[in-house]
Order: C-alpha cells, then structure tokens, then sequence
C-alpha cells in the first residue's frame, strides 16, 4: 500500500448563505469566495483589498525603525564622496538585495562597490576577515542587505577600525543584536512597523525607496524575484510588492532576466510566481552553489546586451551541472538508505567529496522520498572535515536536536526545519545515535503526517478553464497564500502511465461519470511508486492543483498532482440489480434492506425474507455490520449515501435504487418555462390544479412532472397561493432568483443523484461506492 504523505483535511462548512451572497456582490464564484472567506477576508472590502492589491497601500519607508539614521548616514557619505560597500549574500535575496542597493547608490552618485561573500570560504553574514580585506582596501561604510543581524563581532571590528555599518536584514533577531550605526528590520523590538514579513530585498527596497525620495517602481522586478526565492508570507504588502513585480519582469526591461528567459526558454509575458520558483531562482542560485556569485549581481544590473547573454548563460551551464550534481548525490543517497532498511527515525547520509553546495537541494528531496528529517554530508578528503545541510519535517525540531551536543561538531547553525553544519568523519556514527536519541525524545515516532489543509473537495466534472481563470485571481501564490489544493470525486479512471524521459513522471487519465470531461492528473518525480500505480490506477487517491494545459493550440484543463495513495482493492462485492420496476424476486437473501423514503420502505417490507433487517438510513447512528446489504431506493441527495456507506462494514452490496421519478432526465425547467407559466398565472385566478392538472399540463405544453416542480418553486418564492387546490397569483411579487430556492437546489441534488446512481455504467458505480466504504 502506498501511503499518500499529508494527512488531508477537508475544511468545515462554511455558512452558505453568506458565501453566495458576498460572491453575488463582488461578482466572483463562490469556491473563490469561500477559500477568501475561509483564510480570513470576510467582508467586501477584505476582499476587494486583497484581489486588488494597490500602490497606496505600500507602507511608509520611515515607519521602519532607525530608518531616518539610516538614510542620514547613506545620504552623508553618498554625497561627501566616501568609499561605500554593499556587503550582500549569495543566494537570490542577497544578490536582488544587492542589485537594488548598488542601483539606487549609483543614482545618487555614490562611490559605490559590492560584495558578495563565498558561501564556502566566508560563509554566511557578516565575516571578520572579509570585513578587515574590505576595510584594508578604503572602505568607509558598509550597508549589509539580506544580512547583518548575527555579525556582531564582525560589526564590532568595523566600528573599531572607525567605519559605520548599517545593518539592513529580515532574518531572525538574536538575543543581543549588533552595535551597527543604524538596523532598519521590519521585526526590530523596538520597532513598530505593521508588516513584519519583508524579505531581504524588500528592506533594501524601503531604503532606495527613502533615498530617492519615490517609490523606485523600475525596480519591482528585483523585489518579485528576491521575495518569491525567498519564500516569505505572500500576503500585505509583498503580495502588492510582487504583483507589481511580476508585470515589471514580463515587460522584459532588466536584461539579465531577458537573457536568463532566452536561455532556459522562457516566455518573458508568461512569468509568474512559479517561473521565478523552478526556472529563475534556481539559475541565480547555482551561481552562489557551485560559483562566484558576485556574478549574479553584474546580471541584474547590466545595460549590456552582450554581457547579459554571456552571463545567462554560465547561470545556465552551472544549473545544469548543479542538476546533474543533485541528482547523482541523491541516487547515491537514496542507495545508502535502503542499506539501513528504515533503521533510524532521522536519516543520516554521508559520502566522499559530495559537492557541498548542493547538499541542502539533496536533503530536501530525501525528506520528499522518505518522509523522514534528513541530514547529508560530504566528507572532504582534502582536509577530513565532513560539512553537510540537515532538512526537517514539522514534528521534529532539527535545531533543538543537535544544538545541545556542539561539543561533538566542529561547526554548527539553523533553525527548527533547517541545519547546517561540520563534523569529523570518525564523529558520524556517533551523530546519527544522537539524532535517533532525539528523536525519540521529541516523540517523532509517535507523530501524526504534517496535515494539509484542502481547499475543498470537487467533482471532475465542474472543472474548466473558466474557474482556473477564477482562481488566478488569488495570485500570485506562496507562503501563507498557498494555491488550491483540492479533492476530487464523481470520475473514473481510464488509465495510467509512466511519461518523460526517465519515465519517472506519471500521468493518469480520468473521466468525470457522465464521460463529458476527460481531464489528465500529472505527478512528477513518482521514481519506484510509479510501477505500483500503473498496474491498479483505479485504486489510487489524490489531491491536486488546476492548470491549464496548451498543445497545438488548443487549451485543455489538468489536475498537477500535490500528494496520492494506493488504497487495497476493497473487500466489498458491489453486485448491481438496478431496476425501474420493483418485483419480489429482487428480495431473496437475507441482511440488512436500507430505504431512504420510509414509505418505500412500508410498501416492500412483507416481501422481504423472514431473517431480513429494514431500516430507514436517517434512523442510522452507529457503525452496523451485515454480511450483505442492498440498498433498495435511490436517495434524493448523496450525501444521505455517504453517510451510511461510512458507517456500514459488509461483504456485499446489492444496489437497486429504485426511484419512482425521471428528474434527471426530466431536468429543470427552462427559463422560457417558467416565463410561461408565470404568464399564465398572471391571467387566470382560482386554477384547479387538484382536478385538472393534466390539462394544464397539456396546455402549456410542459410535462406534468415538471409543471408540480414549477408549481412548488413558485409557491415557496411568493408568486403563487394555493388554497383548497385553487392556485391564484399573488398580488405583489418581489424580485426572486428561483435557482436560489430550496426546491430547486434539492432537485439538482436529486438529479446528481440519480445520474450517479441510477444512469452510471457499472464500473462508475462500483468505484463511486467503494471510495466510501469504511473511510
């Protein structure tokens, strides 16, 4: 059995009633409308404001605190000639961070130069020996961005040797912060400014945003890419700062982005959130991996045609290598795993001269296959050290795990989901007893899956473009904006199959039940699973995103697939008996008879067998066992069905469901119908419509099943009073949507009912049951 790796949680109901009419008065559809309202905006203007992000609502620069020290000092040394560095950082904040301060310098007139540390000779942050060669070489004034805040020896030596620094940094505050001149942070204590989300670069850009005294608009694009890599809350004012970003990148300005699209095959006008994500960010990032980063800063801020495509593509040529890297290192990794068979709660992987700058990616693709916290090492035969990165899950704090015994490392940093750190090789052993230990007391082995929280669950048939379109409204996604995720019910499974090169990929093809929407479920990076779900795709589970999908010119919907199981073949027997006509021989064997109308119930019980058990499904309030159980009569919602299948544990299932009605193939009435009875109506007082109803219906010329439902419609909207069978107008009419009516919404219910029920083929039926059976 393949285990799916969330625990899936459907949200709870919303009130209804309010969600149709928020949606009605801002004119979107209700799943918007109820995934907005279930994340918090509940009123038309919490709305409003968060579909349509503005300019004006960017914050004031100066409510950051030590803001106005900060630009006093900038403005100082920019306009008396000193020599100032902007210390940045390697990954994509650090360099855009860099890129926007270096520009805005340059503007200024400064005397300006950049630095960009190595991640493996400085390290991250503010670096003694990296300060003192600055320094050494007529530094005036550092300006940090992306970093800073934990420098405080490298700090205190720049102040020593007479050279301000000022901090600009978003990262975690330490207990006693550095003695900079100036710390403009979005979290500072003894701040008050009403975002605390701010990326690296969306610091440094308030600080351009000070210095040039307007909001440096051509510089948006460099906000989008550092925020977006950076993976910070995509909600008040970065959700403005990247929407704007991302339609400054598709304009294709900055050609050091151009370039980087060129190469990597980019439409520059189709950049969003998730190009920045898989196809920019990881390009910038190699440089800083296996690289000289500065090289990411000269990229985003030339005007050089030439230089640009030059440097776009070494981005591309080390991201490749960068990728081959990752995926040998893995493949090894993964090898060692299963030498350990499951052994230890954290994994511990190590091997010689594993490239140390991509061992974070490695690491987080172990935590995807194994579901376990990963650290990987890569011990340096040069100097016998071993350095590695350590990635977590939830439940385990990796921080906490390893801070307690820094005795036994050479080196180490991090936090709860995320580690770095050096060790001598002879030392490892001993690490992974430790992790083990840790992870016992943390209890890891008792946790429950991360949880996901679903955007709520729907039929395959209702997908379409137009409410993918409905959903992009919400974009652009990210940390605390998370896109969709969805459950999917009411569809079969055609087929499955291995795609791609590799065929590590999978593609599932589905059919909503009444076969008018065949939609493609895509996973990627499946590796061992994918064998197990092609050969029973009917038995698998998932939860997904919407995307479109363009081939040949012709646009089609498809579901990505977040997370799946393999669920056992079900133990239940569904045997099919559906009938329009109820006869004696359809109730020869004994179990439990289920009616949904109790007056069926009343009608067919003295031909049921002597040892037989009827019960009414709303009477039902506890978990029942019965060898076989046949459902005799089609309920009038769904739901009522899948109530009872969750709560009955059987062998067989026999399936009738008689209904004495056609409303699904009847339908509901047109518009024009309606126009006409009201017409009607309106000309006629005191209509019999006890004794001459098929007259009536005859006349109008609507069947009289429809014309009751007609009837019970306009009689619960306040068109019509009926008394002792004599149906007259009524006088003063309000305006009414009648689909919004109870009638009417319990006859769509029906009617999904009987198509799923009822006008099914016998696979559909039998994999729709089976789904809810014991959940």
């Amino acid at each position: 059995m393949l285990e799916a790796k969330y625990d899936w949680r459907l949200p709870t109901q919303t009130d209804n009633n309010e969600i149709e009419d928020l949606s009605s008065r801002l004119a979107i559809s209700s799943i918007v409308t109820r995934i907005l309202y279930r994340r918090g905006y509940k009123t038309v203007d919490q709305i409003n404001s968060f579909l349509h992000p503005s300019s004006e609502k960017i914050i004031d620069p100066f409510e950051l605190y030590d803001m106005d020290k900060a630009i006093e000092c900038i403005q100082e040394a920019a306009f008396s000639g000193l020599k100032i560095v902007v210390y940045g950082d390697y990954d994509v904040d650090g360099l855009t961070s860099t890129a926007v301060m270096y520009s805005t310098l340059m503007q200024l007139g400064a005397d300006v130069t950049y630095y960009i540390p190595n991640r493996f000779e400085d390290g991250y942050g503010p670096n003694i020996e990296a300060y003192k060669c600055l320094i050494d070489k007529g530094a005036q004034l550092i300006v940090t961005v992306d970093n800073g805040v934990t420098g405080y020896e490298a700090i205190n030596y720049a102040k020593s040797r007479g050279v301000k620094v000022v901090v600009t940094d978003h990262h975690e505050l330490p207990e006693k912060l550095p003695e900079a001149y100036a710390i403009v942070h979005p979290r500072h204590p003894k701040g008050k400014y009403p975002f605390g989300g701010l990326s690296g670069v969306g610091v440094a850009f308030k600080v351009a945003t000070a210095l040039l005294e307007e909001i440096p608009s051509d510089m948006l694009d460099l906000v989008a890419l550092g925020t977006v890599a950076d993976v910070v809350p995509l909600i008040s004012e970065n959700r403005i700062l990247v929407k704007y970003g991302l339609e400054i990148l598709q304009r294709g300005n900055r050609l050091g982005v151009k370039s980087l699209c060129e190469v990597s095959g980019t439409k520059l006008d189709e950049i969003t959130e998730q190009t920045i994500g898989f196809i920019l960010a990881p390009r910038l990032n190699s440089l800083g991996r296996l690289g000289d980063a500065n090289v990411g800063v000269e990229l985003l801020t030339t005007e050089n045609e030439n230089t640009a495509l030059s440097l776009a593509n070494s981005c591309q040529k080390l991201n490749s290598e960068r990728q081959e890297l990752v995926e040998k290192i893995t493949e090894n990794a993964l090898e060692h795993l299963k030498e350990q068979s499951g052994k230890h709660l954290v994994n511990l992987v190590w091997g010689e001269n594993w490239h140390q700058g991509v061992l974070g990616i490695v690491a987080s693709r172990l935590v995807d296959e194994t579901g376990k916290p990963t650290v990987v090492v890569g011990i340096d035969s040069s100097n016998n050290i071993a350095k590695g990165s350590g990635r977590s899950i939830p439940s385990f704090n990796l921080f906490q795990a390893l801070d307690g015994h820094r005795d036994k490392m050479v080196a180490f940093g991090g936090h709860h989901m995320a580690c770095g750190l050096s060790v001598e090789p002879d030392k490892l052993e001993e690490l992974q007893m430790i992790l083990d230990a840790e992870a016992k007391e943390q209890q890891l082995d008792k946790r429950s899956k991360e949880s996901l929280e679903l955007a709520g669950k729907i039929s395959l048939n209702s997908i379409s473009t137009k409410l993918i379109d409905e959903l992009q409204l919400l974009a652009p996604f990210g940390n605390e904006n998370e896109e969709p995720v969805f459950a999917f019910d009411e569809y079969t499974t055609i087929n499955a199959q291995a795609i791609g090169k590799n065929k590590q990929h999978l593609k599932i093809n589905l059919a909503s039940l009444n076969e008018k929407n065949n939609v493609s479920a895509l996973a990627f990076s499946v590796g061992e699973k994918i064998a197990k779900i092609v050969a029973k795709p009917a038995c698998v589970k998932f939860i997904g995103t919407l995307s479109k999908n363009v081939w040949r010119d012709k646009t089609s919907v498809q579901v990505m697939i977040k997370d799946m199981c393999l669920m056992e073949d079900s133990k239940t027997e569904i045997i099919d008996m559906r009938t329009n006509k109820l006869r004696k021989s359809l109730f020869q064997q004994d179990g439990m008879y289920i009616f949904f109308n109790s007056n069926v119930k009343q009608q067919i019980e003295e031909y049921l067998p002597q040892n037989a058990e009827a019960i009414v499904a709303k009477d039902i309030v506890k978990t029942l066992k019965a060898k076989d159980v046949t459902f005799v009569d089609c309920p009038n919602n769904l739901n009522d069905l899948k109530r009872v299948l969750t709560m009955i544990e059987t062998e067989k299932i026999y399936t009738i469901f008689f209904s004495n009605d056609n409303a699904y193939l009847v339908g509901v009435p047109s518009r024009e119908q309606f126009a006409t009875l009201f017409k009607f109506i309106q000309k006629h007082t005191n209509v019999d419509i006890r004794n001459n109803l098929d007259k009536l219906a005859k006349y109008l010329k609507i069947s009289k099943e429809l014309l009751i439902f007609m009837i019970q419609v306009f009689f619960e909207a306040g068109f019509v009073k009926i008394e002792n069978g004599l149906m007259s107008k009524v006088a003063q009419v309000k305006k009414e949507d009648l689909s919004q009516t109870r009638n009417f919404k319990m006859r769509q219910l029906k009617m999904k009912a009987q198509q799923v029920l009822i006008y099914s083929n016998r696979a559909t039926l039998t994999k729709w049951l089976t789904d809810f059976i014991n959940i």
